[in-house]
């Protein structure tokens, strides 16, 4: 169940809220790496969070590419993707990471 402050984001509401805060234009100035980002996302989060973060991630990830590119550029405050299966690539990597946090 989403947290209630993150329910104005609708569905996907934590993995959205996630993008929107650490992927603004200093993102890469900030952290140095995806790896440090996604450290910093997960290290930030509860329980609770991290495991909507997880399954958010996994049913996105079922949408097509197209779907999952518009959720990124909708929500990064950077430029996004060259093709809309980067996105894809990009959060696939994510999930894994947070799988094996």
């Amino acid at each position: 169940m989403e947290a209630n402050h993150l329910s104005s984001l609708g569905e996907f509401g934590t993995l959205k809220n996630a993008i929107g805060s650490w992927y603004h234009q200093d993102a890469y100035v900030e952290f140095k790496s995806d790896f440090e980002i996604w450290s910093d996302i997960y290290s930030c989060h509860d329980f609770g969070g991290r495991s909507r973060l997880r399954e958010q991630l996994t049913e996105l990830l079922k949408r097509s590419d197209q779907e999952v590119a518009e959720l990124w550029g909708s929500h990064a405050h950077f430029d996004g993707f060259m093709e809309d299966s980067d996105a894809r690539t990009y959060l696939e990597s994510m999930l894994e990471f947070f799988q094996h946090a």
